[in-house]
């Protein structure tokens, strides 16, 4: 009988591209001269390319990052994962970080990442 469950109800026809993207949240811990340290939840996969924003003072300013490292660590009792990220690019001409820590968000597109 046609209709039935174990009969294709669908088929695509030719393959679709597209991106998924997942809000993450992390807290950059400091910064050297073309490197970021940021805590998340979630490890980073080295040679992950991300797009992260870098919120504060009203502005947000769009970075092109890729990962070096992920370890586990301790934060407040709770498994935390620190990440080493070599800034490849910015997409504006102002000041990277400052002294104290900022809120970023990160999300995943597709293989890569991208921040928001």
């Amino acid at each position: 009988m046609s209709g039935r469950r174990s009969h294709p109800r669908f088929a695509v026809a030719t393959p679709w591209d597209g991106a998924m993207r997942v809000l993450r949240d992390v807290v950059i811990l400091g910064a050297d001269a073309n490197e970021l340290h940021a805590v998340s939840h979630v490890p980073g996969m080295v040679g992950e390319e991300m797009t992260l924003d870098v919120m504060g003072a009203g502005t947000t300013l769009g970075l092109k990052v890729k990962v070096i490292d992920s370890r586990p660590m301790m934060v407040e009792g709770a498994v935390r994962h620190r990440i080493r990220l070599a800034v490849k690019s910015t997409e504006a001409e102002t000041p990277v970080m400052s002294k104290r820590s900022e809120t970023a968000a990160v999300t995943q597109t597709g293989a890569s990442m991208e921040a928001l």
